[in-house]
């Protein structure tokens, strides 16, 4: 530990090997806890010196020597004896002999590092070692070293039937010396395998894809990855899940899980749109159909469910009959949930029955949310040509290899009205296990649902290790009804008379009036205040050894909730609701990093934005008709009033800008003015991480639906510094790309500049002059960004154009028509016109052209005025410097559209002079005979392009047209030539063309059919 380089550990590893079979206690405890020490860090050491004393052994033994005194001295019977297993089987043989809890756990320790380092680089000899472990029948009694099968022999297990692979052993390994493992050795070899499992899983990922796993073996044969031992998998979970021992039988069951888990979505290189566990479907049934019998102790029926539930929704299962088979086993421990004390809860104590239900509860929660994810998929997919229809075509379907999309929910679906009313209960009973204790007056004398008094401690975990999914499941399940479910679930309460009392002390605690008696109204209302609690209470402090899992399905469950008009509704007439919530998702973020957590709190804080924004507008509706002589009735309603102000603590608007800046400034903390000010702060304009850029797209997108939710007053109190986030997002966003993509960030901020500069409330005459000064100052500084710099050669010049672009067209020409701002916009077009950039060009020719579309012709005359000239030259010099690339070409084809847009908006007096910039600009990219042979494919297409634009011009102005080409005899005759050359062209590709086939009908029709 202190001196390692002291330390020989050839001579050292071996004298400790030796002592690992001493007949004094202390002696082997101390030579594990040395082994235990030097395999944390030397563990391949260890091993090859522990082997390298077993070769030393038997070459004595074979000249007829004997080991040293020390061997003597404690008698050969009691040698230690390492065979090809290493000194990894002597350990594990240990674990059969020895009693004493400390040198136990030192040699767990020991496996566990060894494990750690060589399992991924010696995977078959560990998964060898589990094998012979969990394999060995219990009725051997040899004492003696386990063994390695040959290659040969693991060939041949692979080729045996079903019958044969999941049975012990064959007859070939019974003939062999084993141990026979204590049921705690088996189950560490169990855990020993999810282990494995799990490093294969941090270490390459083709453990887990069978094709990469296949050329990897091709390329190298010594390449072993955990894919190509999946048989020998399930064969050791099947044996440990089907053991006699309930300890082996639970970790079994967690190893089967863990499979699933990880091998679920591994497809099948030779069946394409398969996967590789599809042809476990049995085996898994067979290893989890045991778990649900009468006699099982509930823990293990628990278990058996967490697994069913991840078997079901891993998508593998593809046959409806063995669906049914596993859908089967959860309605049967329904149906145990349902008849309360039974057999098992007189086997076993109240709090394991209480365990045993909500497994049973929350695996169908996790089945339901599955079967409701499926579907929607299959809804937002495009349909499919598939029968329809009850359980006469379900029978069909067992024949296709592809499960219809509704198949699992058709069958969740029977046991719905049963479910939806035992998930209510056991949220309830969860809720009033989390009251503080000064509340526990409150609780029911007769216990909740599924908990008795005096399990109430040990009930508390059970629940919450089940209450997420359902909670999600609930929300699903309300969101699907529409929350008009009521008789089927509340009729259906009165199961047990403790149940029905703790449930109507639930839904009504300050009086007796029982749960039937309430209307709709009010059980929707219990409903969301006990869902909205349970988050709330829930988000505001997660544990820290809570699992991010927990905390996604809340959220998850919460978005489900407000998916639903009816919540949106209830959340809405309650602001302080609303305002309580958002402070519980910004306290949150403080501690919960994911990416994905944050993605979902934007999605809830949507929802929440979005329940207030149509609550105000249908409260402006209802007053607009009730007092439509005021014109102004509904210009104070929203948050701020006449006055504008926001009240912290009450604004739902200020609480949800202090939690959607938090999420900015994680991902951009240069927003800060702190970070900003500092002086070792240097601006790096870098594209965003993928989770990152779509976070600040969403926060962007929420930010500029807020002004919605206020008076123009109030509205203009947060403008400032909405407008100052979106743009700074914009300016440092906007990079250039490979493939000029527009980056989700930017298409935020440009989509918000758009929703903001168009509301209709800002024709209020009260903000006008606020409002005039706003959207000047916001115009003033995208042109100070936009400003090229040798500093930002990165900058996104379309995405800056855009912008302008946007105000151009929705902003009124009285408020950026002032001349500074005009002379920004058309200078940054000129610049545009003149990049080195052909994408630039195209894009400024794209926008330029809706600018000089625009109606009001105040506005668009002087950007025609500037920039038409600068077009022309640009499109003239094309006929010396013809384009090399398609993005070349682009950029002329677009710059054409815009002159042949100039030519239509002209006036007829005009015309002439306008044809005479665009006809012979399109002539001059004609090419003649000799040149269009040797030219390139993009100058082709410009010559094609160029003759087919003449050709629809003329026609469409005729006297101009003649008038200018009349004007210019060589163009005529350049033009003349190339049409001629172009119907030579398709006459001589029309010749060369073989002629259709016709086939003739035969006059006499031979009779093909004789009944």
């Amino acid at each position: 530990m202190f001196a390692p380089r002291h330390v020989n550990l050839s001579s050292l590893v071996p004298s400790l090997c030796v002592h690992l079979c001493s007949s004094h206690l202390l002696l082997r405890r101390a030579a594990v806890a040395c082994l235990r020490q030097l395999a944390q860090r030397e563990a391949a050491e260890v091993c090859e010196y522990a082997m390298s004393l077993a070769k030393n052994t038997g070459e004595k033994e074979s000249n007829g020597t004997r080991l040293g005194s020390r061997r003597d001295s404690h008698g050969r019977h009691q040698g230690i004896n390492i065979t090809e297993t290493g000194l990894e089987g002597v350990l594990f043989g240990m674990l059969d002999r020895e009693t004493d809890r400390k040198l136990c756990s030192d040699i767990h320790d020991t496996l566990g590092h060894m494990l750690s380092s060589l399992a991924v680089e010696k995977l078959s000899h560990w998964l060898m070692l589990c094998k012979d472990v969990l394999a060995a029948s219990s009725d051997m009694t040899t004492t003696a070293p386990l063994g390695v099968e040959k290659d040969e022999d693991l060939e041949k297990k692979d080729e045996m039937d079903d019958d044969t692979m999941f049975t012990t052993l064959g007859e070939e390994d019974k003939s062999k010396p084993s141990v026979a493992p204590r049921w705690a050795t088996r189950v560490f070899a169990a855990d020993c395998l999810c282990r494995i499992i799990m490093l294969c899983e941090h270490a390459n990922k083709a453990h887990f894809d069978l094709a990469l796993a296949r050329s990897a073996k091709l390329r190298d044969p010594k390449n072993d990855l955990l894919v190509l031992h999946l048989s020998d998998l399930i064969r050791m979970a099947f044996m440990a899940a089907t053991d006699h021992s309930n300890q082996l039988r639970m970790a079994g069951l967690q190893t089967l899980e863990d499979i699933i888990k990880k091998f679920a979505a591994v497809p099948e290189p030779e069946f394409p749109g398969h996967v590789i566990l599809e042809q476990y479907q049995a085996n898994v049934g067979a290893a989890l159909r045991p778990a649900f019998s009468q006699d099982t102790p509930s823990d293990i029926t628990a278990k058996a469910c967490q697994v069913c539930s991840t078997w079901i929704g891993s998508g593998v299962v593809s046959d409806l009959n063995d669906l049914r088979r596993v859908h089967n086993l959860l309605v049967s421990s329904l149906d145990k949930v349902q008849t309360g004390k039974g057999s098992s809860s007189q086997l076993y104590r109240e709090s394991a029955t209480t365990m045993e239900k909500l497994a049973v509860l929350k695996a169908w929660a996790e089945v339901y949310v599955v079967a409701m994810k499926i579907k929607k998929e299959a809804e937002i997919k495009p349909k499919k040509a598939v029968k329809n229809g009850g359980d006469e075509d379900d029978d069909d379907y067992g024949t296709v290899d592809e499960l219809p999309p509704d198949s699992l929910i058709i069958l969740v679906q029977p046991e719905l009205p049963t479910l939806s009313r035992l998930w209510l209960a056991a949220l309830k009973d969860y809720a009033l296990l989390t009251l503080p204790a000064e509340f526990a007056s409150q609780l029911p004398p007769d216990g909740g649902a599924f908990y008795t008094p005096e399990t109430i401690d040990t009930a508390r975990l059970h629940y919450r290790n089940s209450w997420t999914p359902i909670l999600h499941a609930i929300a699903l399940w309300l969101n699907s009804t529409g929350f008009n479910a009521c008789e089927a679930t509340e009729d259906a309460s009165a199961a047990t008379p403790p149940q029905k009392h703790a449930m109507s002390i639930m839904l009504n605690p300050a009086s007796e009036t029982p749960s039937s008696a309430k209307t709709l109204q009010e059980i929707n209302k219990d409903r969301m205040h006990l869902i909205l609690g349970v988050s709330i209470q829930f988000l505001c402090s997660p544990r820290p050894e809570e699992p991010v899992e927990h905390v996604m399905s809340c959220l998850q469950a919460l978005h489900t909730l407000l998916d639903s008009s009816c919540a949106r509704t209830h959340i809405a007439e309650d602001q302080l609701l609303g305002v309580e919530l958002l402070s519980v998702l910004h306290r949150l973020l403080l501690t919960c990093n994911p990416p994905s957590v944050q993605l979902l709190v934007t999605e809830v804080v949507q929802q929440i934005v979005r329940a207030a924004q149509d609550h105000l507008q249908e409260k402006r509706n209802t007053l607009n008709e009730e007092d439509a002589k005021e014109k102004d009735s509904s210009c104070g309603l929203g948050e701020g009033g006449d006055s504008g102000g926001l009240v912290p603590g009450k604004s739902l608007v200020f609480a949800a800008m202090e939690l959607l800046m938090f999420i900015l400034v994680r991902h951009m903390p240069h927003l800060s003015t702190k970070m900003s000010d500092s002086p070792s702060h240097t601006l790096s304009r870098t594209q965003l991480p993928e989770e990152s850029a779509r976070l600040v797209a969403a926060t962007v997108a929420i930010l500029s639906d807020l002004p919605t939710l206020c008076s123009p007053a109030g509205s203009m109190t947060i403008l400032p510094t909405i407008l100052f986030l979106i743009i700074q997002v914009l300016k440092d966003t906007a990079v250039k790309t490979v493939g000029n993509q527009v980056l989700p960030p930017v298409s935020a901020a440009l989509q918000g500049l758009k929703n903001i500069v168009t509301l209709p409330m800002t024709m209020n005459e009260n903000i006008h002059k606020q409002w005039t000064n706003l959207i000047r100052s916001t115009l003033a500084s995208i042109l100070e960004y936009s400003q090229p710099e040798a500093s930002k050669p990165t900058l996104d010049e379309v995405s800056m154009l855009t912008a302008i672009t946007l105000f151009l067209w929705s902003a009124s020409p009285e408020i950026i028509g002032v001349q500074a701002l005009q002379n920004g916009c058309i200078n940054r077009f000129r610049i545009a016109l003149n990049s080195s950039d052909p994408w630039v060009q195209a894009k400024c020719y794209h926008l330029l052209l809706s600018i000089f579309q625009h109606t009001n012709r105040a506005l668009s005359t002087p950007y025609i005025h500037s920039l038409a000239p600068i077009m022309v030259e640009k499109l003239k010099s094309v006929e010396k410097n013809r384009p090399n690339n398609k993005t070349e070409l682009l950029a002329i084809q677009e710059g054409i559209k815009v002159l042949e847009t100039l030519v239509a908006l002209g006036e007829e007096h005009n015309r002439v002079q306008l044809l005479a910039l665009l006809v012979p600009t399109l002539i001059s990219y004609l090419l003649n005979e000799n040149a269009f042979s040797s030219a390139s494919l993009v100058s082709k297409e410009l010559h094609e392009f160029a003759l087919q634009d003449l050709t629809r011009i003329g026609p469409l102005y005729p006297h101009a047209f003649k008038t200018v080409m009349g004007a210019a005899p060589e163009l005529k005759a350049r033009l003349e030539i190339a049409v001629r050359a172009s119907q030579a062209s398709r006459a001589k590709a029309a010749a060369r063309q073989p002629p259709p086939t016709v086939h003739s009908t035969p006059t006499i029709k031979l009779k093909t059919s004789f009944f």
